[in-house]
Protein backbone atom coordinates (compact mmCIF):
# COMPACT_ATOMS: atom_id res chain seq x y z
CA UNK A 1 0.00 0.00 0.00
CA UNK A 2 2.17 2.74 0.78
CA UNK A 3 4.76 1.89 -2.29
CA UNK A 4 1.15 2.11 -4.17
CA UNK A 5 0.46 5.53 -2.78
CA UNK A 6 4.75 6.88 -2.96
CA UNK A 7 4.12 6.61 -6.61
CA UNK A 8 1.02 8.16 -7.04
CA UNK A 9 1.82 11.20 -5.02
CA UNK A 10 4.96 11.61 -7.65
CA UNK A 11 2.03 11.68 -9.88
CA UNK A 12 1.84 15.63 -10.84
CA UNK A 13 -1.39 15.35 -12.50
CA UNK A 14 -3.33 13.54 -9.73
CA UNK A 15 -6.76 14.39 -8.13
CA UNK A 16 -5.98 11.38 -5.64
CA UNK A 17 -2.82 13.13 -5.07
CA UNK A 18 -4.21 16.20 -4.77
CA UNK A 19 -7.07 15.81 -2.53
CA UNK A 20 -5.21 13.91 -0.01
CA UNK A 21 -2.31 16.44 0.49
CA UNK A 22 -4.95 18.83 0.77
CA UNK A 23 -6.46 17.29 3.18
CA UNK A 24 -3.13 16.66 5.35
CA UNK A 25 -1.77 20.56 4.97
CA UNK A 26 -5.16 21.55 6.33
CA UNK A 27 -4.78 19.70 9.21
CA UNK A 28 -1.51 20.59 9.92
CA UNK A 29 -1.88 23.84 10.07
CA UNK A 30 -4.99 24.27 11.84
CA UNK A 31 -3.73 21.98 14.28
CA UNK A 32 -0.42 23.99 14.74
CA UNK A 33 -1.72 27.33 14.47
CA UNK A 34 -3.95 26.56 17.03
CA UNK A 35 -1.66 25.59 19.40
CA UNK A 36 0.29 28.67 18.92
CA UNK A 37 -2.86 30.18 19.67
CA UNK A 38 -3.69 28.49 22.82
CA UNK A 39 0.10 29.35 23.97
CA UNK A 40 -0.52 32.75 23.44
CA UNK A 41 -3.65 32.67 25.36
CA UNK A 42 -5.62 33.62 23.13
CA UNK A 43 -9.41 32.27 22.51
CA UNK A 44 -9.48 32.14 18.99
CA UNK A 45 -9.75 28.93 16.76
CA UNK A 46 -9.04 28.56 13.90
CA UNK A 47 -11.48 25.58 13.18
CA UNK A 48 -14.50 27.68 13.62
CA UNK A 49 -14.00 29.65 10.52
CA UNK A 50 -13.98 26.72 8.83
CA UNK A 51 -16.42 24.44 10.13
CA UNK A 52 -19.55 24.44 8.77
CA UNK A 53 -22.23 25.62 11.33
CA UNK A 54 -25.70 23.72 12.00
CA UNK A 55 -28.20 26.58 11.35
CA UNK A 56 -28.41 28.58 7.98
CA UNK A 57 -28.23 31.96 9.22
CA UNK A 58 -25.08 30.82 10.52
CA UNK A 59 -24.33 29.44 7.30
CA UNK A 60 -25.13 32.73 5.58
CA UNK A 61 -22.43 34.47 8.04
CA UNK A 62 -20.04 32.02 6.85
CA UNK A 63 -20.74 30.88 3.73
CA UNK A 64 -17.47 29.83 2.56
CA UNK A 65 -17.43 26.71 5.23
CA UNK A 66 -19.96 24.82 2.58
CA UNK A 67 -16.51 24.05 0.85
CA UNK A 68 -13.99 24.05 3.95
CA UNK A 69 -15.84 22.04 5.77
CA UNK A 70 -14.98 19.23 3.99
CA UNK A 71 -11.17 19.69 3.65
CA UNK A 72 -11.00 20.36 7.78
CA UNK A 73 -9.94 17.75 10.49
CA UNK A 74 -9.18 18.29 14.09
CA UNK A 75 -8.15 14.47 15.13
CA UNK A 76 -6.03 12.39 13.38
CA UNK A 77 -8.06 9.42 13.63
CA UNK A 78 -11.13 10.77 11.78
CA UNK A 79 -8.45 12.08 8.72
CA UNK A 80 -6.43 8.68 8.52
CA UNK A 81 -9.97 6.92 8.19
CA UNK A 82 -10.89 9.20 5.50
CA UNK A 83 -7.82 9.36 3.63
CA UNK A 84 -7.65 5.49 4.05
CA UNK A 85 -11.13 4.96 2.28
CA UNK A 86 -10.18 7.98 -0.23
CA UNK A 87 -7.34 6.16 -1.40
CA UNK A 88 -8.72 2.53 -1.39
CA UNK A 89 -11.57 3.20 -3.40
CA UNK A 90 -10.46 6.66 -5.24
CA UNK A 91 -8.10 4.72 -6.88
CA UNK A 92 -10.71 2.40 -8.37
CA UNK A 93 -12.91 5.16 -9.36
CA UNK A 94 -9.94 6.78 -10.83
CA UNK A 95 -8.91 3.80 -13.15
CA UNK A 96 -12.67 3.63 -14.87
CA UNK A 97 -13.65 7.30 -14.71
CA UNK A 98 -10.73 9.56 -14.43
CA UNK A 99 -8.90 11.58 -12.00
CA UNK A 100 -10.57 14.88 -12.64
CA UNK A 101 -13.83 13.55 -12.17
CA UNK A 102 -13.13 12.36 -9.19
CA UNK A 103 -12.09 15.83 -7.65
CA UNK A 104 -15.43 16.83 -8.71
CA UNK A 105 -17.59 13.98 -7.45
CA UNK A 106 -15.64 14.71 -4.45
CA UNK A 107 -16.39 18.00 -4.01
CA UNK A 108 -19.87 17.79 -5.40
CA UNK A 109 -20.70 14.71 -2.40
CA UNK A 110 -19.05 16.91 0.01
CA UNK A 111 -21.64 19.97 -1.11
CA UNK A 112 -24.68 17.70 -1.05
CA UNK A 113 -23.64 16.55 2.36
CA UNK A 114 -23.38 19.92 3.60
CA UNK A 115 -26.80 21.29 2.00
CA UNK A 116 -28.97 17.83 3.43
CA UNK A 117 -26.96 18.14 7.02
CA UNK A 118 -28.42 22.64 6.58
CA UNK A 119 -31.93 21.23 5.47
CA UNK A 120 -32.45 18.75 8.50
CA UNK A 121 -31.21 21.12 11.05
CA UNK A 122 -33.88 23.32 9.66
CA UNK A 123 -36.76 21.01 9.59
CA UNK A 124 -36.39 19.74 12.73
CA UNK A 125 -34.62 21.99 15.01
CA UNK A 126 -36.00 20.84 18.42
CA UNK A 127 -35.62 16.60 17.20
CA UNK A 128 -32.02 17.31 16.39
CA UNK A 129 -29.29 19.27 18.33
CA UNK A 130 -26.49 19.86 16.29
CA UNK A 131 -23.62 21.12 16.02
CA UNK A 132 -20.42 22.44 13.40
CA UNK A 133 -19.54 19.74 11.00
CA UNK A 134 -16.14 19.04 9.76
CA UNK A 135 -14.62 16.44 7.67
CA UNK A 136 -14.25 14.27 4.31
CA UNK A 137 -16.68 11.98 4.74
CA UNK A 138 -19.39 13.12 2.63
CA UNK A 139 -17.25 13.86 -0.15
CA UNK A 140 -15.64 10.45 0.68
CA UNK A 141 -18.87 8.32 0.61
CA UNK A 142 -20.40 9.60 -2.65
CA UNK A 143 -17.24 7.64 -3.98
CA UNK A 144 -17.32 4.78 -1.96
CA UNK A 145 -21.42 4.73 -3.77
CA UNK A 146 -20.12 5.64 -7.03
CA UNK A 147 -17.92 3.32 -7.58
CA UNK A 148 -20.08 0.40 -6.25
CA UNK A 149 -22.82 1.29 -8.26
CA UNK A 150 -20.39 1.15 -11.56
CA UNK A 151 -18.46 -1.71 -10.65
CA UNK A 152 -20.63 -3.74 -8.27
CA UNK A 153 -18.81 -7.04 -8.43
CA UNK A 154 -15.23 -6.03 -9.04
CA UNK A 155 -13.43 -7.97 -6.56
CA UNK A 156 -11.28 -6.44 -3.95
CA UNK A 157 -8.82 -8.35 -1.07
CA UNK A 158 -10.58 -7.90 2.39
CA UNK A 159 -7.38 -6.98 4.65
CA UNK A 160 -5.59 -8.69 1.68
CA UNK A 161 -7.04 -11.95 2.64
CA UNK A 162 -10.35 -12.16 1.47
CA UNK A 163 -12.02 -11.65 -1.95
CA UNK A 164 -15.18 -9.37 -1.22
CA UNK A 165 -17.28 -7.53 -3.85
CA UNK A 166 -17.13 -3.80 -3.65
CA UNK A 167 -20.98 -3.91 -3.37
CA UNK A 168 -20.73 -5.53 -0.54
CA UNK A 169 -17.72 -3.33 1.11
CA UNK A 170 -19.97 -0.24 0.21
CA UNK A 171 -23.02 -1.40 1.47
CA UNK A 172 -21.49 -2.37 5.01
CA UNK A 173 -19.43 0.66 4.98
CA UNK A 174 -22.69 3.09 4.57
CA UNK A 175 -24.51 0.91 7.42
CA UNK A 176 -22.05 1.39 9.77
CA UNK A 177 -21.45 5.16 9.40
CA UNK A 178 -24.52 6.58 8.22
CA UNK A 179 -27.15 4.20 9.57
CA UNK A 180 -26.40 2.43 13.04
CA UNK A 181 -26.58 4.74 15.63
CA UNK A 182 -27.87 7.65 14.29
CA UNK A 183 -27.78 9.31 17.82
CA UNK A 184 -24.35 9.57 17.87
CA UNK A 185 -22.36 12.19 15.08
CA UNK A 186 -26.07 12.70 14.41
CA UNK A 187 -24.93 16.04 11.78
CA UNK A 188 -21.90 14.15 10.72
CA UNK A 189 -24.01 10.74 9.56
CA UNK A 190 -26.62 12.90 8.20
CA UNK A 191 -24.18 14.40 5.25
CA UNK A 192 -22.55 10.84 4.73
CA UNK A 193 -26.22 10.11 3.49
CA UNK A 194 -26.17 13.52 1.28
CA UNK A 195 -23.18 12.46 -0.24
CA UNK A 196 -24.08 8.82 -0.38
CA UNK A 197 -27.47 9.80 -2.56
CA UNK A 198 -25.13 12.23 -4.76
CA UNK A 199 -22.71 9.11 -5.78
CA UNK A 200 -25.73 7.01 -6.49
CA UNK A 201 -27.68 9.55 -8.66
CA UNK A 202 -24.48 10.31 -10.30
CA UNK A 203 -23.24 6.82 -11.32
CA UNK A 204 -26.41 6.02 -12.21
CA UNK A 205 -26.60 9.28 -14.81
CA UNK A 206 -22.87 8.24 -16.45
CA UNK A 207 -24.09 4.68 -16.99
CA UNK A 208 -26.63 6.80 -19.49
CA UNK A 209 -23.78 8.91 -20.30
CA UNK A 210 -24.45 12.21 -17.96
CA UNK A 211 -21.75 13.75 -16.54
CA UNK A 212 -22.88 15.15 -13.33
CA UNK A 213 -19.77 16.85 -12.00
CA UNK A 214 -18.96 18.49 -15.25
CA UNK A 215 -19.85 21.99 -13.86
CA UNK A 216 -17.48 21.33 -10.76
CA UNK A 217 -14.68 20.17 -13.49
CA UNK A 218 -14.97 23.05 -15.43
CA UNK A 219 -15.30 25.46 -12.95
CA UNK A 220 -12.06 23.57 -11.35
CA UNK A 221 -10.13 24.04 -14.82
CA UNK A 222 -11.12 27.92 -15.16
CA UNK A 223 -9.69 29.05 -12.12
CA UNK A 224 -6.49 27.22 -12.65
CA UNK A 225 -6.50 28.86 -16.05
CA UNK A 226 -7.22 32.00 -14.00
CA UNK A 227 -4.02 31.99 -11.67
CA UNK A 228 -2.16 30.06 -14.83
CA UNK A 229 -2.49 32.46 -18.26
CA UNK A 230 0.59 30.77 -19.83
CA UNK A 231 -0.47 27.14 -19.39
CA UNK A 232 -3.70 28.21 -20.78
CA UNK A 233 -2.11 29.12 -24.03
CA UNK A 234 -0.60 25.58 -23.85
CA UNK A 235 -3.81 23.81 -23.09
CA UNK A 236 -5.29 25.33 -26.15
CA UNK A 237 -2.63 24.21 -28.30
CA UNK A 238 -2.60 20.50 -26.88
CA UNK A 239 -6.47 19.88 -27.11
CA UNK A 240 -6.49 21.22 -30.62
CA UNK A 241 -8.05 18.49 -32.73
CA UNK A 242 -6.97 18.02 -36.24
CA UNK A 243 -10.74 15.78 -36.93
CA UNK A 244 -13.68 16.53 -37.40
CA UNK A 245 -16.60 16.64 -34.66
CA UNK A 246 -18.35 14.25 -35.97
CA UNK A 247 -15.07 11.70 -36.28
CA UNK A 248 -14.00 13.28 -32.93
CA UNK A 249 -17.64 12.38 -31.32
CA UNK A 250 -17.62 8.59 -33.32
CA UNK A 251 -14.58 7.97 -31.02
CA UNK A 252 -15.44 8.84 -28.02
CA UNK A 253 -18.58 6.95 -28.39
CA UNK A 254 -17.39 3.78 -29.83
CA UNK A 255 -14.76 4.22 -26.67
CA UNK A 256 -17.52 4.69 -24.14
CA UNK A 257 -18.61 1.59 -25.70
CA UNK A 258 -15.60 -0.68 -25.04
CA UNK A 259 -15.41 0.92 -21.44
CA UNK A 260 -18.32 -0.51 -20.81
CA UNK A 261 -18.15 -4.14 -22.32
CA UNK A 262 -14.82 -4.30 -20.25
CA UNK A 263 -16.71 -3.40 -17.38
CA UNK A 264 -19.24 -6.04 -17.61
CA UNK A 265 -16.46 -8.48 -18.32
CA UNK A 266 -14.71 -7.65 -14.82
CA UNK A 267 -18.26 -8.14 -13.15
CA UNK A 268 -18.77 -11.22 -14.58
CA UNK A 269 -15.55 -12.72 -14.67
CA UNK A 270 -13.20 -10.46 -12.14
CA UNK A 271 -10.36 -8.09 -12.86
CA UNK A 272 -7.94 -10.60 -13.47
CA UNK A 273 -9.52 -12.27 -16.31
CA UNK A 274 -8.76 -9.16 -18.45
CA UNK A 275 -6.27 -9.52 -21.43
CA UNK A 276 -3.27 -7.27 -20.93
CA UNK A 277 -4.55 -5.37 -24.10
CA UNK A 278 -8.06 -4.68 -22.28
CA UNK A 279 -5.91 -3.58 -18.87
CA UNK A 280 -3.62 -1.37 -21.30
CA UNK A 281 -7.01 0.38 -22.79
CA UNK A 282 -8.53 0.71 -19.67
CA UNK A 283 -5.17 2.35 -18.16
CA UNK A 284 -5.09 4.65 -21.29
CA UNK A 285 -8.46 5.90 -20.66
CA UNK A 286 -8.77 6.87 -17.39
CA UNK A 287 -5.62 9.12 -17.89
CA UNK A 288 -7.72 10.71 -20.51
CA UNK A 289 -10.69 11.88 -18.27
Amino acid sequence: MFNDLKNTFQLKHNGLNRLIVVNVIVFVLVNLIDFILRMSGSWFRLEEVLMLPPTFSGFIEKFWTLFTYMFTHMEFGHLFSNMLWLYFLGSVFSEFMGSKRLVGLYLMGGLSGGILFLIINTLFPKMLVLGPMLGASAGVMAIVIATAVYAPNLQMMLFGVWPVKLKYIALASFLLTSVLDIGTNTGGKISHMGGALFGLVFALQYRKGKDLTRGAIEMLESLQHLFRKRERKNVKVAYKRPVSDEVYNETKVNEQKRMNDILDKISRSGYESLSKEEKDFLFNTSKKM
